[in-house]
């Protein structure tokens, strides 16, 4: 299936899902990404109309349709966060909760974010990447993609589960 045949509201397939990540972590962290681009991306936020540079960085790069409209305030998400957390955001074997735990995130903060309601998803999600961006601290996006793409409960929930299990088994003793 392609971007426009897909569900509009059902993330790709998992290798599919990984796959577009990879490439835009690549693009937009590699040295000769323009910096006009890059801070265009940056610049962004939720409610504004989506930069060209999104739109280049996807037609030019991925060589296939923009996501569908449902889809692309997260997608955008995505690259405004690849753009702030620079070369070293994607490390795919790295859990976004361990990520997390490693830079002392708040418990409070965690639980806020995995229980926001659709309407303050994004922004939460976007205040932990600047923490993370902030600490040093790179993640597997592919997760992060999950996180903000997927709107089946029962499948947001094993997502949760599974950055909650990141981020308690990586806790440093004690807390």
């Amino acid at each position: 299936m392609n971007a426009t045949t897909e569900h509009p509201t059902a993330p790709a397939e998992p290798a599919k899902l990984a796959h577009t990540i990879a490439a835009l972590a690549g693009v937009v962290g590699h040295e000769r990404y323009p910096a006009a681009d890059r801070a265009a991306l940056k610049r962004w936020a939720p409610g504004q109309p989506v930069p060209l540079a999104f739109y280049r960085l996807w037609l030019r790069h991925l060589g296939e349709e923009p996501p569908h409209e449902a889809q692309t305030e997260a997608w955008m998400t995505l690259a405004w966060g690849l753009a702030m957390m620079g070369k070293d955001a994607h490390q795919p074997r790295r859990p976004l909760g361990q990520a997390l735990a490693a830079a002392d995130f708040a418990e409070g903060r965690l639980e806020r974010l995995l229980a926001a309601p659709e309407e303050l998803r994004i922004e939460l999600f976007m205040s932990a990447v600047r923490y993370l961006t902030a600490k040093g601290e790179g993640f597997d996006w592919t997760e992060a993609a999950a996180f903000l793409l997927t709107l089946d409960a029962d499948k947001r929930e094993a997502i949760h589960r599974r950055i909650a299990q990141g981020y308690y088994s990586n806790l440093k003793r004690g807390e």
